[in-house]
């Protein structure tokens, strides 16, 4: 379960503005971070490409000339704003290739995946009554390296509340009675997501992460 509050901790990592360029630190100290995302809602593909120093929560950089990061041959472009590469594709691309040259000339290719995941035919009804409630998802069970996030939204300013699984086998996340007891009654927006979050194959000293994410389009259903 450690690595997969890493991996979902990266969103908040990324809400750090402060930027630098790759030619002022040791080529070998930047920390890599690659997610492939597919959005049914919107029927597109997001790949983005971080660069930090040290690791997951250091300085963001931008690359100097002639480093340059590519996905599926293309050039990826630099947001300003957000302080990371970013390409989008049409519908689902369910693998891409990322490949970074550093300012020395070396090559470090890694391949983001995404498996699929979605609802089952029927959506369970959840109860504040049950001690606990589970949500059965379709699709295979977990493998290494896979998680799953629920994530129930109510219609409260704070009604959010995030149940994760990375457990190998798993096809069913457990929803506490405690949590579940912290949204209102009523209709709730269900956000599914599934991860795959392999090794890099190759990385600096400083290593990274690699995510392919799958969020079948958002569902709604009654919480009593």
């Amino acid at each position: 379960m450690r690595k997969t509050l890493i991996i979902f901790a990266a969103v908040i990592a990324l809400a750090s503005c402060k930027k630098e360029v790759t030619n002022v630190v040791d080529q070998d100290k930047i920390f890599t971070h690659y997610v492939l995302a597919y959005n049914e809602n919107t029927n597109t593909t997001t790949a983005t490409a971080t660069f930090r120093f040290a690791s997951l929560l250091g300085t963001r950089l931008m690359l100097s000339e002639p480093s340059v990061i590519l996905v599926n041959g293309t050039e990826m472009d630099w947001s300003d704003e957000d302080g990371f590469y970013t390409k989008e594709f049409s519908g689902l691309t369910s693998s891409a290739e990322f490949k970074w040259t550093d300012l020395d000339g070396n090559v470090f290719t890694n391949t983001a995946e995404i498996r699929d995941i979605d609802y089952p035919a029927t959506l369970p009804t959840l109860s504040h009554d049950d001690s606990v409630n589970y949500f059965m998802w379709a699709g295979t069970a977990l493998d290494s390296s896979e998680s799953v996030r629920l994530t129930i939204d109510g219609v409260g300013a704070s009604d959010t509340r995030v149940f994760l699984i990375d457990t190998v086998g798993a096809t069913t996340i457990t929803i506490d009675s405690v949590r579940l007891s912290q949204i209102d009654s009523g209709m709730v927006s269900i956000i599914l997501e599934k991860q795959y979050s392999p090794e890099l194959m190759e990385a600096t000293s400083k290593g990274g992460l690699l995510i392919g994410s799958y969020r079948p389009t958002d569902r709604s259903a009654l919480l009593d």
